[in-house]
This record gives C-alpha cells, structure tokens and sequence, in this order.
C-alpha cells in the first residue's frame, strides 16, 4: 500500500473569482482551492471519490483509482458561467461545478 498524488487544477474564470471551493475525498475535507491554483494533495492508493463544493452547491462525484506513485490531474470549473448563476444556484446546485479527468502519470523518483 503506497500514495500517489492528486493535482487539482483552478484556471482563472470569472464565475466565483472570489471565492474558494472546498475538495473533498471520500467525505472528507482535503482542502481548498482559489482562481488560477493547483492544489497538489498526497493520497492513498485504491479508489476515492473526490467532490468540489462551494456553500451549497457542488460537483457531481467523480471516481478514481489510484495506484502507488501515480499523479493525476483534474480539473476543477465552474459548470454554468456568470450567465447561468441563478439558474445553477437553485434547481443545478447538484452540478454548479464540474471535475474532469486530465490525465495520469507516474511521479518520477530519485534514485
């Protein structure tokens, strides 16, 4: 049983410029992530559930499997936009915000 690592990855949108989302792995808080941040957080291996979340709104969850000194990228947006906030807020708070899979790959070591 090993870690990997989990990068998420906040570009700069104008949606919720001002504010944080808060990540969570299997229920947990991990931590949070501003505008235009990477978060990098050490993980265990097997399968999480990561979510994003933001007061009440939220991410659909999105399901990994991580394997021993493996690094994987996602990223984390605002689903709707400025235009669509108060539609998202109300009936799309399910899926105000979006994670998606960039890629994976192995953390390289020194030996």
């Amino acid at each position: 049983m090993g870690t990997g690592t989990l990068r998420l990855i906040r570009r700069g949108e104008f949606a919720d410029r001002l504010r944080s989302y808060r990540i969570l792995i299997n229920g947990a808080k991990a931590g949070t992530i501003g505008p235009n941040a990477v978060l990098d957080l050490k993980v265990p291996t097997g399968q999480l559930r990561i979510e994003a979340r933001i007061d009440w709104c939220r991410s659909l969850p999105l399901t990994i499997e991580v394997a021993p000194n493996q690094r994987i990228e996602i990223e984390v947006s605002n689903h709707w936009g400025i235009l669509l906030s108060i539609w998202a807020i109300t009936l799309g708070f399910r899926s105000y915000l979006t994670l998606k899979h960039l890629r994976m790959s192995p953390i390289a070591t020194l030996d």
